[in-house]
């Protein structure tokens, strides 16, 4: 992959949860990622915790999010940070996307 432009076509959709939620790994390079993850209604992000610090914006849909005991809904345009190590997770509530951004990059997000 050219670390410098990612065009769509060679970039796989992976699945996540069978029939609910997949992602695509939209870029990755220096210390940065960015992931589209898809999500079906009713799917869930179960809480989680990870060094990396991450934005979230929702592309599209409705999602409950908690990050460390303080949950907001979210829709088509809003966004989030969460912070290294905060606990966090989400369920959609009606189909939608989310585009988030990794610093530093998910290393377990990607193949070998």
């Amino acid at each position: 992959m050219n670390p410098v432009f990612f065009p769509d076509q060679p970039i796989a959709l992976e699945t996540v949860e069978a029939g609910m939620v997949s992602r695509k790994i939209r870029a990755a390079s220096g210390g940065l990622m960015m992931v589209v993850v898809f999500f079906k209604a009713g799917a869930c992000g179960a809480e989680h915790r990870h060094v990396h610090e991450q934005i979230s914006y929702c592309l599209a849909g409705e999602f409950v999010f908690s990050i460390d005991g303080e949950t907001r809904t979210l829709h088509a345009g809003d966004s989030l940070y969460v912070p290294s190590m905060a606990l966090h997770g989400t369920r959609c509530i009606q189909a939608g996307r989310l585009l988030d951004v990794f610093n530093p990059q998910r290393e377990d997000f990607l193949k070998a």
